[in-house]
């Protein structure tokens, strides 16, 4: 069942009914982690795979449901101002702490290199072959930077408010399809690098905060696909065609900027500046 909002009180907020998806997922992504960690140390071969699967699968379901009942309740007129600017001071916040944690695994890579460089030893260590900048990584860039100007285009066409509700925006359609498709092709060029990498997480610093910085912002990049994937659909649904209707692709533009910017640091911090010292 739905979750809907009976009340709005003198407060100006919406009271929902409990929602059960929240509790859900919580169990989930204890059950995936813990998966991984079976999987990692090798305890249970075989099951544990299925089990990490299993978790992520259930994890995809209920965030489908959760966010159905949100979207409903936005469509129905629940998300008054004062819901969308705690959303908004929310999502504020959610990108302020995501942009502590990679700041903490620049300041670790940064660490390790000035320090190795300051006592005259080298970076990255002997024995470890760096990526060529000028090869994928600018082309990553270039097609993070690229998808970057077409989600703002796409901003820039739903806030135009040129179609009546339930009419189809085009300009939206497309800049959202071409941002799509450039995260998901950033993917590809990130998993063809990996395939083809000399060295792993277990050599040294440098090959453990190159594997976690760019595994996550990996992770990042699909979560954002997959966003912005959502507001696609629902732009091909006529979800976006009144400016205040559109906080979820505003909210998923504001995470794929944010996406570009770690990227891009990423690239002048890790694969520019250690193959200078290389």
């Amino acid at each position: 069942m739905r979750s809907l909002a009976f009340s709005f009180g003198l407060s100006g907020y919406p009271v929902l009914n409990a929602s059960k998806w929240p509790i859900f997922m919580s169990m989930w992504a204890v059950w995936t982690v813990s998966s991984l960690v079976l999987f990692m140390h090798s305890l249970l071969p075989g099951w544990s795979v299925f089990m990490s699967l299993g978790g992520v699968t259930s994890m995809g379901i209920v965030m489908r449901n959760w966010f159905s009942d949100v979207i409903f309740e936005g469509r129905r007129g629940y998300h008054t101002r004062l819901v969308v600017r705690g959303m908004k001071m929310g999502m504020g916040l959610f990108i302020l702490s995501e942009g502590a944690f990679f700041l903490s695994f620049f300041w670790a890579f940064l660490h390790a290199c000035w320090g190795n460089l300051s006592m005259n030893l080298s970076f990255p260590p002997k024995g470890i072959k760096c990526l060529n900048p000028w090869g994928i990584p600018l082309l990553n860039s270039f097609l993070l930077v690229g998808s970057g100007l077409t989600v703002t285009y796409a901003h820039k066409a739903v806030k135009s408010n040129k179609f009546k509700w339930s009419e189809k925006n085009p300009e939206l359609e497309l800049s959202l399809g071409l941002t799509v498709f450039l995260g998901f092709t950033f993917l590809l060029l990130q998993m063809y690098e990996y395939w083809w990498m000399s060295f792993s997480m277990n050599d040294g610093v440098y090959g453990s905060c190159f594997y976690i910085m760019t595994g996550f912002h990996g992770l990042h990049v699909v979560a954002g696909t997959v966003w912005l994937a959502v507001c696609l659909g629902r732009a091909m649904l006529g979800h976006f065609q009144v400016r205040y209707r559109h906080v979820g692709l505003q909210f998923a533009i504001w995470y794929w900027h944010f996406v570009d910017v770690v990227w891009l640091g990423l690239y002048f911090v890790v694969y520019l500046n250690g193959s200078i010292w290389y």
